[in-house]
């Protein structure tokens, strides 16, 4: 898993590159732990690049989700595949945390 991050304006948007599984929580949480140590409050997982995701990587979405939202911040998902998609809405992930079709979807709401 490769993890590459883009600071905005309004927020932290995190490229993600691989498989969002058990095997690689570590970078994943490493990632988003910077981020929020940083002083981001909005953070953008783009998943365009995610190929897959087990339940380990729905826990860290969740998990990363309420983390932000004890300092009244907010998480939302950029533009996951198709499959990875399918396995979100499985989980209900949708109902916790918001998905985008686009980058500048993704910057409107966390700009509201």
């Amino acid at each position: 898993m490769q993890i590459k991050e883009r600071v905005e304006p309004h927020g932290t948007i995190l490229d993600i590159v691989g498989d969002l599984t058990y095997a690689n929580r570590s970078a994943f949480k490493a990632a988003t732990d910077k981020a929020k140590q940083g002083g981001c409050r909005h953070l953008i997982l783009n998943m365009e690049q995610v190929r897959f995701v087990d339940s380990a990587g729905l826990g860290l979405l969740v998990l990363v989700s309420q983390s932000f939202k004890h300092i009244q911040g907010q998480v939302g998902i950029l533009k996951p595949q198709s499959y990875v998609l399918e396995i979100m809405n499985l989980s209900n992930i949708p109902k916790m945390i918001p998905i985008y079709d686009s980058e500048d979807d993704a910057r409107i709401a966390r700009a509201a």
